[in-house]
């Protein structure tokens, strides 16, 4: 689909040229979302330059991804989609930067770009130039991280809160576990976030690198590259901050499973000598000359009892129960 933005008016939704050809020259921005083969051709003949396809957005290299040709800038970064879903992605999302119109070519639909949408047909008089859509664009695409860093901050936040409280013992009920499986899909799904995160800001920085060296920087972009060094920072204290809570959750998860093998371990120590016991008279009946008198029986369940108690008022004046 292809969308046409005029200064000062809405969006024009146009499935082929013929029905708005007027439009193709006139508007300053050009939204091309999910483009086939043929839209690419007719905007290609259009307005004189050639549209990456998908292929060659999806490319790493920073050649295939800033460039220049004329007096035209293609820059193609990476950006953070469906972050509110449970599989965010990041998708390619290309700017073509010419003297009259900003082309936009994407496959996906990123927040940044629905409200700026809204932004531009609220207030479209100010955005009537291509360098200031695009500096719009930027900005919600910024803001967008800057609100996604701003709430995983907050999750890790409520993660640690709850790897660091002890379990609550409700009233008269048993004492409440940690769910240890819950708490390391949260970190996962934070840890996966900031990821997707960071590479979308070092492919943002990129690209404002390459458009500050333009004979005609835009001082704003200058504020927003360092807005973006900021951020990256703040990134990588969340990702040292993940790492910190899922290190802690193991080691909780560690001492818990120490705790139950204890309890094992003393528990099989303490009904090991009546189990002796009882395996000696059991086997040895007909020899055992105790068994034979009459209080004999009850002198070896008092003994296995014996070897029971012991143990544990030993290991229980220890602490080890």
């Amino acid at each position: 689909m292809m969308t046409f933005y005029r200064s000062g008016e809405p969006g024009v939704a146009c499935v082929d040229l013929d029905s708005c050809p007027v439009l193709t020259q006139d508007a300053v921005w050009i939204d091309l979302f999910e483009p086939s083969q043929e839209e690419e051709k007719t905007i290609e003949a259009a307005l004189g330059f050639e549209v990456p396809t998908r292929e060659e957005m999806q490319k790493i290299e920073i050649s295939s991804r800033l460039y220049r040709e004329n007096d035209i800038l293609f820059m193609t970064a990476t950006i953070l989609n469906k972050a509110d879903t449970s599989h965010p992605k990041s998708s390619a999302v290309t700017f073509i930067l010419a003297p009259r119109q900003l082309v936009t070519v994407r496959y996906a639909d990123p927040a940044p770009f629905q409200n700026f949408r809204k932004r531009i047909e609220a207030s479209g008089k100010q955005y009537d130039s291509p360098g200031k859509v695009f500096e719009g664009l930027i900005d919600a695409i910024v803001e967008r991280l800057a609100e996604i860093l701003e709430r995983v901050g907050s999750a890790l936040d409520s993660v640690s809160l709850e790897v660091f409280t002890p379990p609550t013992t409700p009233s008269g009920g048993k004492p409440q576990r940690h769910d240890f499986d819950k708490i390391l899909r949260r970190v996962g799904r934070c840890s996966d976030l900031i990821s997707k995160a960071r590479e979308s800001l070092v492919s943002l920085r990129r690209l404002l690198l390459f458009f500050n060296e333009t004979p005609k920087p835009e001082l704003h972009m200058k504020t927003v590259l360092n807005d973006l060094t900021s951020l990256s920072d703040h990134a990588s204290f969340l990702s040292t901050k993940v790492n910190f809570l899922l290190d802690a959750t193991l080691g909780l998860i560690n001492i818990e499973q120490n705790g139950i093998i204890k309890i094992v371990s003393v528990a099989a120590v303490v009904f090991l000598p009546p189990t002796l016991v009882a395996s000696v008279y059991g086997m040895n009946f007909d020899v055992m000359p105790e068994l034979k008198w009459v209080l004999g029986y009850p002198f070896a369940v008092f003994l296995m009892i014996s070897t029971a108690v012991l143990p544990y008022v030993f290991f229980k004046r220890k602490g080890w129960l």
